[in-house]
């Protein structure tokens, strides 16, 4: 049995501030942990500019890691479209900072720092005793346009690396390592790309210019799959062997399976979460903004069964972990993985909350044509001999919304635009108005986020509650809604039952686990 650490998107560098911090509990994360291998699959880096002491900064983080889990472990490090462009997205493509990091750690033969072979992109990693043949692709080789956060996955370079295992052991798997993803993972990145800090010519083509030339141009998720992917897809099927993939790029710890047919291959394809960022779910201004915490996965094969786990940890209190998340176990026959279901396990839910619970009335605002303000009214009620932390709620909104009339527990606040931070009453009432907080039709909409057709209010649950209840009285709004949840650590949103006397409308989670997301949304009217 051979153990992996799957790290991906460190994005070293990012926030000096708070990423020490992080990094503390990332070492953490690796308390009591086996480990025979470190594999990055790539954003090593948040930028593709060296600047001072970056590559000696992760050579520091790197031997942190080796010395928690007691010595110098193989290490295999591949690029990310972060450490290739500026902000991961803009061009010019730059090999600078992986080829110092290939210089410092020319004096040590068992970490392989891969990406320097362009433009041939798979490269096959010699890893002793290993059970699995293993292969690197740079998907990040991208060098020309102005803007992608995206790569390519060429068919050829698989074909040739097909040739060279027809050779080997059928029964051995093949372990693919990439950076982007092949198929879309839980949550997709509909926000407009960031030109914040650009020169005005990028900002004007990319904000402008892109979305004109093509539809939604301007949007994260458009450039960032990897170009080739379906056909890469199939090619993996066809190599004879069963496929485990690692990567990295959207930040979601997640599993896979795609089955094939007709005697072809099974893929199990495994995403890391970020190891060195939190992941915005909303508005990312705030950290109480709701956001997925920094992950590793760890991962045990032994060339017939596969086992995946995610670990997350707190990014401000390095101590504070989740409990390991079980992704998957599979088993291998010939080509093809079995699942194996895990035993169920009895969870003690030691409630914080007795009530975490969000009342919202819908109302014309006076001050927005199109729009309505959300006129709120929050409860918590914690358990007595629980220990409630600080309750930090972000007020959204469309641009211009504001957040008046706010009273915290009897006290006034002053007024403040969206997105706006406040600290929720404990044991007590809040209240406050978001003027303009939601569209009220199409038109008023027309030209937002991918043409929104759609509003929501929405309730987050940072705590565990015995009850987390949101109740919406929709007044103008006649047409129909509809509820869902979401888990903010796995990022699955779901359909959710709701209830309705007249015009109020409840949405209601008994047993509540902390981090879940209620939401109530409506179409918006023609």
């Amino acid at each position: 049995m051979r153990r992996i650490a799957h790290l991906s998107d460190l994005h070293y560098g990012a926030d000096p501030a708070l990423q020490p911090r992080l990094f503390e509990g990332l070492i953490a994360a690796f308390e009591d942990q086996q480990v025979d291998v470190l594999v990055f699959t790539g954003d090593v880096f948040d930028t593709n500019e060296p600047g001072p002491g970056l590559v000696d900064g992760f050579l520091r983080l790197h031997a942190g890691l080796e010395a928690k889990l007691g010595g110098p472990k193989p290490t295999i490090l591949l690029p990310g479209n972060h450490d290739r462009r500026g902000d991961g997205v803009f061009a010019p493509w730059r090999e600078d900072l992986f080829v110092e990091l290939t210089q410092k750690f020319s004096a040590r033969a068992d970490v392989q720092v891969l990406g320097a072979g362009t433009p041939f992109l798979a490269q096959r990693v010699p890893l002793t005793d290993f059970p699995c043949d293993v292969v690197a692709y740079d998907s990040t080789y991208l060098p020309a346009g102005i803007a992608s956060a995206g790569g390519v996955i060429r068919q050829e370079d698989l074909l040739q690396m097909g040739s060279e295992l027809a050779a080997g052991d059928p029964e051995r798997p093949l372990l693919l390592l990439l950076h982007h993803h092949l198929i879309p993972t839980p949550v997709t990145d509909t926000s407009a790309i960031d030109t914040r800090g650009r020169p005005p010519l990028q900002k004007f083509l990319v904000g402008k210019v892109l979305p004109w030339l093509v539809s939604n141009g301007d949007r994260e998720e458009l450039t960032m799959t990897a170009l080739g992917a379906g056909s890469a897809l199939t090619t993996l099927q066809t190599l004879g062997r069963a496929v485990i993939v690692l990567h990295g790029h959207k930040h979601y710890a997640t599993v896979r399976l795609l089955k094939g047919l007709d005697g072809d291959a099974d893929l199990l394809i495994t995403s890391a979460g970020s190891c060195g960022l939190t992941q915005d779910w909303t508005g990312g201004e705030y950290d109480e903004a709701p956001k997925l915490w920094p992950s590793v996965n760890f991962i045990q094969v032994d060339g017939t069964t596969v086992s995946v786990t995610s670990q997350a940890w707190s990014p401000t209190q390095p101590k504070r972990r989740s409990s390991p998340r079980h992704l998957v176990s599979a088993s291998r026959d010939g080509q093809q993985w079995s699942l194996e279901l895990p035993p169920l396990r009895e969870v003690q839910f030691n409630p914080v909350l007795e009530l975490n619970e969000l009342e919202a009335q819908l109302v014309q605002s006076s001050a927005h044509l199109g729009r309505l303000d959300v006129v709120t009214r929050r409860r918590l009620v914690s358990h007595p001999n629980a220990w409630l932390p600080d309750y930090w709620e972000v007020l959204e909104g469309p641009p211009g919304a504001v957040a008046r009339e706010l009273v915290i527990d009897g006290v006034s606040q002053p007024d403040g635009k969206c997105p706006a931070r406040v600290s929720v009453a404990k044991d007590g009432v809040s209240t406050w108005r978001v003027e303009g907080g939601v569209f009220s039709n199409v038109d008023a909409a027309r030209g937002s986020q991918l043409g929104q057709a759609f509003e929501a209010v929405e309730l987050l649950n940072r705590s565990r509650a015995d009850v987390a209840r949101l109740v919406v009285r929709l007044g103008p709004v006649k047409t129909t809604p509809f509820a869902s949840i979401t888990n903010l650590t796995t990022g699955k949103e779901r359909p959710w039952p709701l209830t309705r006397a007249g015009d109020v409308v409840t949405v209601q989670r008994a047993n509540c686990p902390a981090r879940t997301l209620l939401r109530l949304y409506w179409p918006l009217e023609r």
